[in-house]
């Protein structure tokens, strides 16, 4: 089956996509999107008062994922208004065995998980509940997780710092949905290439994570979604043999597309935009290999999957269902200065994912 990123006849050159280079409020006064772009520091104002859609439609989430190419820690904190969660996972890529998790659930959490307006504002977010107690902290040049609960009866804890650059650059981007309420919006921050130090005990394994190989990815979201979407969806960042550190960020799926794309190289702390995307996989197969190609030649990668994290949690056609391949990466990408990127057998991941919420 071929895939292409985005849905669209037209293909999304780089020199189309609507860059914001001045700070606007994310919504006007009808609660409709006052732009669509992107930009690679934040320009969008976030408001959640500022909504004027069904409030059962607006979702919030912070999605921290950190790799070491084996281990997989997921922290997330989210509010999809219908009900509330914050959970801790981890799993072996390796073994294909998971699975240590721990969640912690609110109904109808309309707002109340206490997320934050800004994905890179300095701040702290903190759970405290029963065998659950979880505490993230950002400030400009680092971000901290410490989780400690349990699961299967196990002590399970977390505790990792990830390490960002000077300014560190990241793919933001507002775009509205093509039907259905155009108060429907989505805001989307990608933070890519943290280093990671620290460690996650489950019983009696413990995961080290190193900064020389471990990685961390942050998926901020924020807006109102219709019922039904699909996305595809894709990550990596690793340390180049130099010391250099890449990343990249692409995916398709979250709206109208057509101002600006997920597509973005990272290199060292500065974001590279890309056009259009290409993938070519099998539906049927999701551990045959991936090819992805882009319109403008500057990103020619394969993927030889290792694991698929499947999840299929739905209930009475609600919920959620995703193949989240992880694999190995190799090919180029080019930067914008003409900068060719080589990389071989890099741990990286993408996925479908069908969402009914």
């Amino acid at each position: 089956m071929l895939s292409a990123f985005p849905q669209s006849a037209k293909v999304l050159k780089n020199s189309e996509q609507v860059k914001i280079t001045e700070r606007i409020p994310l919504l006007d006064k009808n609660g409709k999107l006052t732009k669509a772009g992107y930009c690679f520091t934040n320009m969008f104002d976030y408001d959640r008062k500022a909504i004027k859609a069904n409030s059962l439609r607006i979702k919030e989430w912070d999605f921290y994922q950190i790799t070491d190419g084996r281990y997989v820690m997921q922290i997330t904190a989210a509010d999809i208004s219908m009900g509330g969660m914050a959970n801790a996972i981890l799993f072996d890529t390796k073994t294909g065995k998971k699975f240590f998790s721990n969640s912690d659930f609110k109904l109808l959490s309309l707002g109340k998980m206490g997320l934050s307006n800004d994905a890179m504002t300095p701040n702290v977010y903190e759970r405290h509940k029963k065998n659950f107690d979880l505490k993230i902290e950002n400030t400009e040049t680092k971000r901290t997780i410490h989780f400690s609960g349990k699961c299967k009866k196990e002590p399970f804890t977390v505790d990792i710092s990830m390490d960002l650059f000077p300014n560190h650059e990241s793919l933001i981007m507002a775009v509205p949905f093509e039907r259905g309420d155009d108060r429907q919006f989505y805001l989307n921050q990608k933070v890519n290439c943290m280093p990671v130090t620290g460690t996650a005990k489950v019983g009696d394994l413990t995961v080290e994570f190193r900064p020389e190989t471990s990685f961390a990815i942050l998926d901020w979201g924020r807006g109102v979604w219709p019922f039904h979407c699909v996305w595809y969806w894709g990550n990596g960042s690793t340390r180049l043999p130099n010391g250099d550190i890449f990343g990249f960020e692409i995916g398709w799926g979250f709206g109208d597309m057509s101002a600006a794309s997920e597509n973005t190289l990272f290199y060292n702390g500065k974001a590279h935009k890309i056009g259009d995307l290409y993938c070519e996989n099998d539906e049927n197969d999701w551990m045959k290999e991936w090819k992805i190609t882009s319109s403008d030649g500057r990103f020619e990668m394969t993927m030889k999957p290792v694991f698929d994290n499947i999840t299929k949690a739905r209930f009475l056609c609600v919920g959620n269902v995703c193949h989240q391949v992880f694999g190995l990466w190799s090919g180029k990408a080019i930067l914008d200065d003409g900068t060719v990127v080589e990389i071989k057998d890099v741990f990286a991941f993408c996925e479908k994912s069908d969402n009914m919420w």
